[in-house]
């Protein structure tokens, strides 16, 4: 098997492929830039970009390493679905490992979905909570729904639909998330 070759499910349907996830890395990238290196010259501090483990660790690493100013990391894990089953939301969200300093510091909210928003609209609060100067949100993707709740600063696509998503850390059951390319599961919306 060629290494740079993977075998897709039949039921799924790519819709962004490998070079179109590097090309929306770096149209955010470049939307984010001159905030990082503004809050680097004004506040002294590097911007302080939260990755929500696990969906966003892909879109978040390449989005850092494509922004060419100092960033520090930190991580978080905020649980809004049920474990096992896609689209299953939990009664109520949970987030864990957010121990990072926020008191006056400039955060960068990173995921891969926004869906209702919920997630990201619940930690830009609990970092304004705790102290954070001001607060932005990064998506890979937001699915553009009538009952979300919250809007990113940032997206790199827009998506109008309800299929689940795989792929560049999204899973489909906890597979699959490495794979380069998004897809939707036929028939998940």
């Amino acid at each position: 098997m060629n290494p740079n070759t993977r075998p897709v499910p039949v039921h799924y349907d790519e819709v962004y492929p490998a070079a179109a996830v590097v090309a929306g890395v770096q149209q955010v990238a470049s939307e984010l830039t001159p905030w990082a290196e503004e809050t680097l010259e004004t506040t002294g501090h590097q911007l302080l970009a939260l990755c929500v483990l696990r969906g966003a660790v892909f879109f978040y690493s390449d989005l850092l390493k494509a922004i060419p100013v100092s960033v520090e990391a930190a991580f978080c894990r905020c649980r809004g679905y049920e474990p096992g089953e896609n689209g299953q939301l939990a009664a109520s969200l949970r987030v864990e490992g957010l121990d990072a300093d926020l008191t006056g510091r400039r955060v960068l909210v990173v995921d891969d979905i926004c869906d209702t928003g919920r997630t990201l609209a619940h930690l830009s609060e609990l970092c304004r909570m705790r102290g954070a100067e001001s607060v932005r949100t990064a998506v890979l993707i937001h699915r553009r729904i009538p009952e979300s709740v919250f809007t990113p600063d940032h997206t790199a696509f827009g998506y109008d639909g309800r299929e689940w998503f795989t792929g560049y850390g999204m899973d489909d059951r906890s597979w699959r998330t490495n794979y380069p390319s998004v897809y939707i599961l036929k028939g998940s919306g």
